[in-house]
């Protein structure tokens, strides 16, 4: 606070853009779009710079008639100040070129109350031994960093007339709102990877789900140059990191996954690291028991702030994470899914999480899972916005004609087609490309 004990404030500014808006109607349309109602600290300014924006908002001039009739409608003028203050702030107002200096000291002010209002619902939140430290902690660092960016809340009420705006500009610009997948089958399929969807991919163990993974996180980030985020709650990061290097190096992964390698494949193995080391793959392999939806979103958060917008979130696996000793895991598990489809629609990414299939697919004539083979599935089926299965013929019969081959199986796609694609699949060094028969 300041030294009089009151909460930070520039009056002066906040009269400097009110004369602006009287004296230059035109000077609404710079503040209008950066500077919130709530930033004036004097009510009287509030109820003032209210009128401008609603006089603003239908296209007629916020001279002081026009501000002053409006008020007066709203029976709010003597509150405002009277005609009396509205002419007050126009004859002290000579230029509303400096508007901008204006607005960014009142918001410079407005953030410090902001900020003085955050740490005491913290240390409000501090106090409460009622909640837990992890939601307290969580809670906190997103009021900061609320404060940090600046930024309203994407989610709330619009028209739909807003709602058309938006999607003319994508559809004019052309823009797509998936990534390629790298699979060209697959893409026709289901026609990428869409933000905000939360994305399946499940199959038995060891039949290549966290290849396809790893595949589609090497890809975003090779084209799109975006940080993808892997949290492993499977693997470790060394391990999940000679998975990546295979792909790049076609050392096979499992002598790199014990340090086995060849003499003349040194040349190969650094020209591999350097390549991989400039890629925006950021892996993150806290262990299963503690990852929760609370610390992805505060991972997620902090990188995002450092390093802009996210290109993919995977996780690898869904059934591994909570209290594998509670009695109703599908409820457990159908918890992760649904904050996880949260996640995917607060960071504007696709979030892809892997998942494994019942054991009891093995006693079947025939092995390919269905969506409702999902273990726990619970409410994953429902929160999913595209299932992909996965299977291979040559994991049950060394001898068939299918040999490197992987279906992909779509179960479920919420904005496309189902049906399967066939590509090949390299085990040894997590290789897909497109099948030629």
């Amino acid at each position: 606070m300041t030294d009089n004990n009151l909460p930070p404030s520039n009056i002066e500014a906040e009269e400097a853009i009110l004369g602006s808006i009287l004296f230059d109607p035109g000077a609404i349309g710079v503040a209008a779009s950066i500077l919130p109602i709530e930033a004036f600290y004097i009510a009287a300014h509030q109820q003032i710079y209210k009128a401008a924006l609603e006089l603003h908002e239908v296209d007629k001039l916020t001279d002081l008639l026009g501000v002053s009739s409006l008020l007066k409608d709203h029976k709010s003028l003597k509150g405002a100040g009277g005609t009396a203050k509205l002419a007050q702030l126009l004859n002290q107002t000579i230029s509303a070129t400096n508007i901008d200096r204006y607005i960014a000291l009142v918001l410079e002010k407005y953030q410090r109350r902001q900020l003085i209002a955050a740490a005491n619902e913290i240390e409000t939140l501090g106090y409460n031994n009622a909640t837990e430290l992890e939601t307290v902690l969580n809670i906190s660092e997103e009021k900061i960093f609320n404060l940090t960016t600046n930024k309203q809340d994407k989610f709330k009420p619009l028209p739909i007339g807003d709602c058309l705006a938006s999607v003319f500009e994508k559809i004019e610009q052309g823009s797509s709102p998936a990534y390629t997948t790298g699979l060209e089958d697959l893409n026709s399929l289901i026609g990428g990877l869409i933000k905000q969807d939360l994305i399946i991919i499940a199959a038995r163990a060891s039949m290549g789900k966290t290849w396809l993974a790893c595949h589609l996180a090497n890809h975003i980030a090779t084209e799109e140059q975006k940080p993808v985020v892997f949290f492993s709650a499977e693997m470790s990061s060394e391990q999940l990191t000679k998975r990546f290097l295979s792909m790049h190096t076609g050392i096979d992964s499992h002598r790199l996954m014990h340090n086995q390698i060849y003499e003349d494949e040194y040349d190969i193995l650094v020209h591999g690291l350097t390549k991989l080391a400039q890629l925006p793959i950021i892996i993150d392999d806290t262990p299963a028991t503690r990852l929760t939806p609370i610390l992805v979103r505060s991972v997620l958060r902090r990188i995002r702030s450092d390093q802009g917008e996210l290109g993919l979130v995977v996780l690898d696996y869904i059934q591994k994470l909570g209290d594998r000793a509670c009695r109703n895991r599908a409820q457990t598990v159908g918890k992760f899914s649904g904050a996880f489809k949260d996640i995917a629609k607060e960071f504007n990414v696709p979030f892809v999480a892997l998942a494994q299939i019942n054991r009891g697919v093995e006693s079947q004539a025939n092995k390919r899972p269905l969506m409702s083979d999902i273990k726990d599935s619970g409410d994953i089926e429902q929160d999913m916005d595209l299932g992909l299965l996965l299977y291979r013929e040559d994991y049950y019969n060394q001898d068939t004609d299918e040999s490197g081959v992987m279906e992909i199986i779509v179960g479920k796609n919420r904005n496309g087609s189902t049906g399967t694609c066939h590509v090949h699949f390299d085990p040894s060094i997590g290789i897909f490309t497109k099948l030629i028969r």
